[in-house]
């Protein structure tokens, strides 16, 4: 059976003091000048009652940077409940528990797991009892918080003045003296009540003949032995949203769900679904991670056979992930690399940085096969004498140092269609291609080529995006004399990114006004959004002087304000749109009430596509709009800013 031997529950409580009414010294951070260093501490129920030190950090490198911390021996013959505590009428002061100061935090450091308890008393000896947080890391500093709001409006949480604090309380008895360190002791306002979902995750609609459910309303489920197995810390619920079943996981550290009863064989399948929501912050590095076990054919676990794999999902991830919206995790099983084998899946844990998930809608399903390019792109025209290429087998290329560089988020795959060399990058979210060793000098080209085919989606707002770097004359990154531009393509764009075509991506260097020099350009970026692309013909080009005028590659039809992208965004997001001749425009973009809060362009642009980036970093989550007027042409469209 899978166990999580080294993962430690991390324990949110949360101690909160009243309202600080308001003689409370705080913080407690033992430190020269501030609070608690030079305070009367008290020890008591510890045999000897070794006195609290202060003494200097053990351990600065981690969360915990103070100077000095306080310093408590507990030891094997003293008491489980020995402790320290402040003077009555001094030092901390007096005040009141409520809302505005319920929530209490301290930060310590253990040489072995064990209780830390805190509790306060009334000059007249009234005692709100300890609150009880075991620490879960051991020789390193972790904060722990304490909920003392529902001691609020007691009388015994009325005119505290004092703080007492066991650091631990093992009422199994210590095998040996323990040394303790405690400092930071903070309040703070109590903390929200956690939310759920108001609606249910999206019905699915894949074809039940194409699926294997594990748990939802829409199909027929296979049997589950458990979603919380014996070994796992999580505590589980069944619950109902607008009348959906759904699980709902709290004090998550990982949970271990099993089907070992009846394994099963999803080596027809093509993907793994699963909808969460959860109220938690998800902000990076925050991430949920999901983790697939398959037993092997003697449907044992550690028999010798076993596989399993974990990906990890955050809000840089696609798709984007985030707090109190319901996220669709449409994972391909190719993902799961280490899943080598599929047909004796018995086990699933879920785990990660968030304590409450809601989980519905899980299953495997079978999607069409992806589609892969069967002819090859069409051969290069242009004279080799004009070309500098990077890769093509109609020429000699340059030096490239990597085609996927370590940095990178990428899988390369060399590959041949119908003889001709091609490379296919999948899970493709951005791939890096340098030639630093030996830079490219395309004073002299005027066009930069590629060839490019997908197999989508590419309905808006998904693109393409081409990436050139000149290191400038130093020939390194971040020298002080580089410069850069990226160029898009979508459905919208002249040449237009259609599924299953290879398409000629003919970009005039001009179009890239910010790579202002060429004399030393070292390094592509390749973005995507679809995953996977074929690129071939990479190269650079002069046009020559006979050659027919192309139709210059801004020239666009008509109007049109494409979608944000991303959307969901945090905190950043780039907007598109196109003009048919130069005309003066506006975009401003308007919070839910109408009100305006950025003006993005308001001055007249060339004809063509122009992409204008939108920092929202000041402003609060919610649903905006932006407009896009010139001329008589006016169009909206919202997007959402998630933070």
């Amino acid at each position: 059976m899978y166990t999580y031997g080294t993962i430690v529950r991390t324990i949110v409580c949360i101690v909160a003091l009243n309202g600080i009414a308001f003689a409370q010294t705080a913080p407690i951070d033992f430190e020269a000048g501030g609070n608690g260093a030079d305070w009367t501490w008290a020890v008591f129920e510890n045999d000897t009652n070794p006195a609290l030190e202060i003494v200097s950090n053990p351990d600065a490198s981690g969360i915990n940077t103070s100077s000095t911390v306080a310093k408590f021996t507990a030891l094997q013959s003293g008491n489980p409940w020995a402790g320290t505590e402040s003077q009555h009428g001094a030092d901390i002061g007096t005040f009141t528990l409520d809302e505005s100061n319920c929530t209490v935090k301290i930060m310590v450091h253990k040489s072995t797991i064990s209780d830390v308890g805190i509790k306060f008393a009334t000059a007249t000896g009234a005692s709100t009892g300890e609150i009880k947080v075991a620490n879960t890391l051991v020789n390193q500093w972790e904060e722990l918080v304490f909920d003392f709001s529902g001691k609020i409006g007691q009388v015994e949480s009325t005119d505290i003045d004092q703080i007492i604090i066991f650091p631990d309380f093992d009422v199994a008895g210590r095998t040996g003296d323990n040394i303790i360190y405690f400092d930071n002791i903070t309040f703070s306002e109590k903390i929200a009540t956690t939310t759920g979902p108001t609606v249910p995750a999206s019905t699915p609609t894949a074809a039940a003949n194409d699926v294997i459910s594990l748990f939802s309303n829409a199909y027929t489920n296979v049997p589950v032995d458990t979603w919380s197995a014996v070994w796992d810390n999580a505590d589980i619920a069944d619950v109902q949203i607008a009348g959906d079943d759904v699980k709902k996981y709290s004090n998550l550290v990982f949970a271990g769900v099993e089907f070992t009863s009846q394994t099963i064989d999803a080596s027809g399948m093509t993907h793994f679904h699963m909808d969460i929501w959860t109220p938690d912050p998800t902000d990076d590095p925050a991430a949920f991670r999901v983790k697939l076990v398959d037993f092997g054919a003697d449907g044992a676990y550690g028999g010798g056979d076993d596989v399993e794999h974990e990906l990890a999902f955050t809000a840089s991830n696609t798709p984007g992930f985030a707090s109190e919206i319901w996220v669709s995790l449409d994972i391909p099983l190719t993902s799961f690399t280490g899943l080598v084998t599929r047909e004796h899946l018995a086990q699933m844990v879920i785990l990660g940085d968030l304590k409450t998930v809601y989980v519905d809608n899980v299953y495997f399903w079978r999607g069409a096969t992806e589609a892969v390019p069967t002819v090859a792109a069409p051969a290069p025209t242009a004279a080799a004498d004009d070309v500098v290429s990077l890769f093509s087998n109609a020429y000699t290329n340059v030096s490239v140092d990597t085609w996927s560089a370590v940095w990178d988020q990428a899988d390369l795959t060399e590959i041949q269609i119908e003889g001709d060399d091609v490379k296919k990058y999948s899970n493709l979210v951005f791939a890096g291609v340098e030639f630093t060793s030996q830079p490219i000098d395309a004073t002299d080209m005027t066009h930069f080529h590629m060839d490019i085919w997908t197999p989508g989606p590419t309905d808006d707002p998904a693109s393409i995006r081409i990436k050139l770097v000149d290191f400038g004359a130093d020939g390194a990154f971040g020298g002080g004399d580089d410069v850069e531009h990226e160029l898009a393509f979508t459905a919208s764009t002249t040449p237009a990114l259609v599924p299953e075509t290879w398409i000629a991506l003919d970009m005039p260097l001009v179009d890239f006004t910010g790579l202002v020099t060429r004399g030393n350009i070292a390094q592509m970026v390749i973005s995507s959004d679809p995953n996977t692309v074929y690129i071939d013909n990479v190269y650079f080009y002069k046009e020559s002087s006979t050659a027919v005028e192309d139709i210059p590659a801004g020239m666009v039809a008509g109007y049109a304000l494409g979608q944000n992208y991303p959307n969901p965004f945090n905190p950043t997001t780039s907007i598109r749109f196109q003009l048919p001749a130069a005309e003066h425009v506006t975009l401003t973009v308007f919070n839910a009430i109408g009100q305006p809060v950025a003006t993005l362009v308001d001055r007249e642009l060339t004809a063509g596509t122009h992409d204008v980036t939108f920092d929202a970093a000041g402003l609060p989550s919610g649903t905006y709009t932006y407009v896009l007027s010139s001329g008589s042409y006016t169009s909206v469209k919202r997007m959402m800013l998630v933070k």
